[in-house]
């Protein structure tokens, strides 16, 4: 197995309608690879046509990866016949490898003395962050919340009441269909003072940015279901008046 081989972190736009946010380098550079490890076929295809894509899909690699438990070196034989063999690691929306699958393939590529190369694009929860207004020097993302309530409840009185102690913001994500379950719990369970900002279908045209305190939202609810969402929040620090 070829040691000098280059793996590619490829970023895709946040939603298919919006600007891909790629240079015309990055874009030359995806042009010209034949095997890429993608999260769904059928949307690397559509994105690959997208920014101008004209190789034939039957003679190249399109290895699905759902999640890293999955990966298995094994998948990767037909990338790996030449000498300088080069992969693209394609995000399903945003970056690679960051609330995504990847970080096994590129662990591996590690592993392998393989030169890694992070390509510049979006990330929804870097977005979220710069929109937010809260604590950008000290932060914390941490992914999906339980699905069920009383646990989810309890994660965000944990995570609230470390924000408090240490100034950082707090990050998390849901599915679309339970944003509005999410964000029910998070105006019950968070203190009043607690800035809360969601970032809600970012880049699209229903983008939706807003901070405010806890008690503050509870006198206007918008409208979430259906959209992909951030959920960001900081606490008073203790001690603060």
């Amino acid at each position: 197995m070829s040691q000098q081989g280059t793996l590619y972190l490829i970023p895709s736009a946040l939603n298919e309608a919006g600007d891909c946010g790629l240079s015309p380098e990055t874009v030359q550079l995806i042009l010209g690879l034949d095997c890429f490890v993608v999260e769904n076929v059928r949307s690397a295809r559509r994105f690959l046509r997208r920014i101008g894509y004209r190789k034939n899909f039957d003679h190249i690699s399109l290895i699905p990866l759902d999640n890293d438990e999955d990966f298995d070196a094994a998948m990767l034989t037909p990338c790996l016949m030449g000498a300088l063999p080069r992969i693209g690691l394609l995000s399903e929306a945003g970056s690679p490898a960051v609330a995504d699958p990847g970080s096994a393939l590129v662990r591996w590529a590690h592993e392998q003395g393989w030169r890694v190369i992070p390509l510049p694009g979006p990330s929804s929860i870097i977005l979220a962050l710069m929109a937010s207004g809260l604590n950008g020097q000290q932060f914390a993302f941490h992914g999906y919340l339980p699905v069920k309530s009383q646990s989810r409840r309890q994660r965000l009185r944990e995570l609230e009441r470390e924000s408090g102690k240490s100034g950082q913001t707090q990050i998390i994500m849901e599915t679309p269909y339970r944003n509005q379950a999410l964000m029910a719990d998070l105006l019950d369970c968070l203190q009043p003072t607690t800035l809360l900002a969601v970032a809600a279908g970012l880049t699209r045209k229903e983008e939706y940015i807003c901070c405010k305190p806890v008690a503050a939202w509870k006198k206007h609810l918008p409208q979430l279901r259906g959209l992909p969402c951030l959920f960001l929040f900081q606490a008073r620090r203790l001690g603060a008046r």
